[in-house]
């Protein structure tokens, strides 16, 4: 009675175990893709060149005027 209840014990935690490894490789695949698009994503997407920085009115405001640069 007592070599079923430990038996069943361990068959619960290896399978809670393996549970927990699939979920770790499943998030490890999918961040791993994520990571791929985004940099076939950067590479597509321009970014743009800051022309010009000034600044205006009170306490440090600023604005960029920026242009994609299309000799890239």
């Amino acid at each position: 009675m007592i070599f079923n209840f430990f038996k069943k014990l361990i068959k619960y935690y290896v399978d809670k175990f393996i549970s927990w490894v699939r979920i770790k490789r499943f998030n490890l695949e999918l961040d791993n893709d994520i990571k791929k698009y985004h940099e076939e994503l950067d590479k597509k997407i321009k970014k743009p060149v800051i022309k010009e920085v000034g600044k205006f009115g009170e306490d440090g405001w600023s604005i960029s005027i920026g242009d994609i640069d299309k000799d890239e």
